[in-house]
């Protein structure tokens, strides 16, 4: 029969095995019966003695960076009643399971403190835990901040670790088997501690609306002078949003990245005139771009680029004396916008929270709504509908349609097999079958057949139901998604248990047809490409978890690993308990592409369909042409010759196709004079710069003049130089080239000082002899 004792020192390493985050624990200094409240000693795991009081970290060191994978409240009972610290205990408790983290409470000791554990198996970054600490500090008096603000030594005594006053910690509400499942396997997600933390400042700035939560060092900056909040701003109430630090310690919101709304993209394209307030349009321009999670840096390319933003104007002229406007310095422009930046983020923060600050839209459009929705069906089909053989070319050409709805605003688009292909990353055959089996599983339902003559491809949409054909390959869609969400809320799900927002359908498309266009795919074959895809969505997954998500085999996904690995796209990462992991490096897919000689299959795909097109509307006029009788052919007159060049105005059809000495059509000469005349090489060239950036190859977006050429840089003269320059070598007498900048600036201010000087010299004996 166990004792209490015993019980606790069985819940002390249960608890340590399973959730201690480092393999030692802290142990507290003294001798039994006058242990110390200082936790000196470093001890491992398998040394710890159940009668000794013992301190768990919180964090775990990855990537250079800790991050808390247990937020520990410490509610202590020195300072404060008893009362008041499990009153504090329960208040923050409920706060978490609000935003759907399940708290374990425990008893801290025999003096009455409380102790409130909360988990996150991916972790919690340290700056999410420390407005945390902050928020609660100000809402509950009892409460210790320490083991939050110190990420690297910050300890708390687990459950079942002995008292230094006798007694032990206990856990109040849940069983050991209970808490480990709570804190570990069953944790919340990280954005769940985002949202707690948003909650405990807004609580915090209600309770106490004087103490607001202090923002960054780099936020309060602006010009070296600590600016304060205008009361504009400062009337809306109390911060809900997140504000935290980029990478260059710039403010901004803690919200996941967006494309601008449409409203915003107008507002920054209008062109204002001096009767309207240019301050206003800046402030709403910067407010909006702040509430789409931009940083400073991305806005501030905004600012500068004058086509797409005449609004932002006043950021980038002045207005002189005669009425016209002179550019502004580039320094200058920045200064202006940082402080613009910060007023929007700070009036940003205070605006009423929105779904789209849960990486989600409420208000999406029908498209959008159908494609998150074709999301939902395609992951409960299971990783073994897409992992089989053709499942790869299904999944990639099902993806392309989705973009090509995204792109339209409508569920209703033209399935041009060549354009689905390059977007698919596949060749326009392998896209047509593609769709035929789409459509047969009941994925896609054809709206309107293709007609040839008339250049017009097969229409599709979405399909709700279908009929089982007799075809052994049949495997049937899902037309529904399981209910596995709140039926009040389905975007909103905050149970301990419930799933991750659903990644937002144009941003998830963006990155997912850049991947599948990858030409090193040519190489590796496309399931190679789900197995690195998986790897880049999860953090560091193991073999098990890949295998798991991909539907493939062991043998298969470490084939693909492997190939991966060789050309430098993912690395091993720290074991997880004994089993390896796995990370992306970030390597271009076009430079692994290179190595493979295979980097620009894409590219050509996409030329060739634009080619293909060309030609066959030519083709299509021909054979309108054959069908005239004689005396239509009269009338319209002599044809000009294939070769003949298009003016402007001209109908390319109407010249005569070119055929061999037989009469037959010779479509690869057709093919050939098409290709000079659209401008292939620059679209080649446009579409390369594509393939380089890891951008969308779409053919019909591309553009003969597309491709950006680089830029030159004119050499402008600075100064008349009459001492020699070390930077640019210019001769006394020659004028000086070397490019503006700080050290050039006080290397020309010293030769005009030194020229002044000999000019000065040179006239003193004429005037000695004059006077």
């Amino acid at each position: 029969m166990y004792t209490r004792n015993a019980v606790q020192a069985e819940t002390l390493t249960r608890f340590l095995a399973e959730l201690s985050p480092r393999p030692r624990v802290r142990a507290a200094a003294g001798e039994p019966g006058e242990w110390r409240n200082v936790y000196p000693e470093a001890v491992t795991l398998a040394e710890v003695d159940p009668a000794r009081p013992v301190a768990m970290y919180l964090t775990r060191r990855r990537h250079g960076a800790h991050r808390y994978t247990l937020v520990t409240l410490d509610h202590d009972a020195k300072r404060v009643p008893a009362a008041q610290a499990a009153a504090d205990a329960e208040l923050l408790a409920a706060a978490a399971a609000a935003e759907g983290i399940e708290p374990v409470p425990a008893r801290s000791g025999p003096n009455g403190g409380r102790h409130v554990w909360l988990g996150c198996a991916e972790g919690v970054p340290v700056a999410t835990v420390r407005r945390i600490a902050r928020a609660a500090r100000t809402l509950c008096p009892s409460l210790d901040v320490a083991p939050l603000m110190n990420a690297k030594a910050g300890a708390v005594r687990p459950p079942g670790a002995a008292h230094r006053l006798g007694g032990h910690s206990e856990l109040t509400a849940h069983t050991i088997d209970q808490a480990v499942t709570a804190l570990g396997a069953a944790s919340a997600r990280a954005e769940a501690f985002e949202r707690l933390a948003a909650r405990l400042e807004t609580m915090a700035a209600a309770v106490s609306p004087t103490s607001r939560t202090r923002r960054p060092s780099a936020a309060l900056a602006v010009d070296g002078e600590d600016t304060e909040v205008p009361p504009s701003i400062r009337q809306r109430g109390p911060i809900v949003r997140p504000v935290e630090q980029d990478t260059t310690g710039c403010p901004r919101l803690a919200v996941p990245w967006r494309p601008l709304g449409e409203r915003a993209v107008k507002g920054l394209r209008r062109t204002l005139t001096d009767r309207q307030n240019f301050s206003d349009w800046v402030h709403a321009s910067a407010r909006s771009m702040a509430l789409a999670g931009w940083t400073q840096a991305e806005a501030l390319a905004v600012v500068r680029d004058a086509e797409s933003s005449p609004a932002l104007e006043w950021l980038r002229s002045e207005r002189q004396e005669d009425g016209t406007r002179a550019p502004r310095d580039e320094d200058e422009t920045a200064r202006l916008w940082a402080r613009v930046w910060w007023l929007a983020v700070q009036d940003a923060a205070r605006m009423p929270r929105r779904p789209e600050d849960d990486g989600y839209h409420q208000d999406r459009t029908d498209a959008e709504a159908a494609v998150a929705d074709l999301f939902a069906r395609m992951q409960a089909a299971g990783p073994a509908r897409w992992g089989r053989e053709s499942g790869p070319a299904d999944a990639a050409v099902l993806m392309a349609v989705a973009w090509l709805m995204i792109s339209a605003s409508t569920t209703d688009v033209s399935a041009n097999v060549r354009r689905v292909g390059t977007l698919a990353g596949y060749t326009y055959q392998t896209a047509s079958l593609a769709l035929w089996r789409l459509i047969r599983d009941g994925w896609l339902a054809v709206t309107a057949e293709a007609d040839r003559r008339a250049g017009q491809a097969r229409r599709v949409t979405l399909a709700t139901e279908h009929e089982c054909p007799e075809h052994r390959g049949h495997r049937c869609a899902i037309d529904r998604v399981p209910e596995t969400a709140s039926p009040v809320h389905p975007g909103s799900d905050r149970r301990r248990n419930a799933a991750a927002p659903p990644p937002e359908p144009h941003t998830y498309l963006r990155s997912l047809i850049a991947h599948q266009q990858a030409g090193v795919w040519h190489t590796l074959g496309h399931h190679a490409a789900r197995t690195l895809w998986q790897v880049q969505e999860q953090d560091r997954p193991t073999l098990a978890q890949i295998t798991a998500a991909t539907g493939y085999g062991r043998r298969a996904t470490l084939r693909h690993l492997r190939q991966a690995q060789e050309l430098r796209l993912i690395t091993t990462a720290r074991p997880r308990r004994g089993a390896t992991t796995y990370a992306a490096t970030g390597r271009a897919l076009y430079e692994a592409g290179q190595e493979t000689s295979t980097a620009t299959r894409t590219v050509r795909l996409a030329v060739k369909a634009r080619v293909a097109q060309a030609a066959h509307d030519w083709w299509a006029s021909e054979e309108e042409w054959s069908r005239l009788t004689r005396t239509q052919k009269r009338r319209r007159g002599l044809r000009p010759g294939p070769d003949q060049q298009v003016i402007p105005g001209m109908d390319a059809g109407r010249r005569a196709y070119p055929r061999n000495i037989d009469g037959s059509p010779n479509h690869a000469r057709a093919r050939e004079i098409e290709a000079k005349r659209i401008g292939a090489a620059g679209m080649f060239a446009h579409a390369h710069q594509l393939a380089q950036r890891g951008q969308i190859i779409d053919p019909a977006h591309l553009s003969p003049t597309g491709a950006q050429q680089p830029q030159q840089r004119r050499r402008r003269a600075v100064l008349p130089a009459r001492q020699h320059c070390r930077h640019c070598q210019a001769s006394p007498g020659e004028r000086c080239v070397t490019w503006r900048g700080q050290v050039t600036a006080e290397w020309h201010a010293v030769r005009r000082t030194a020229a002044e000087q000999a000019a000065g010299e040179a006239t003193r004996p004429t005037e000695q002899r004059s006077a």
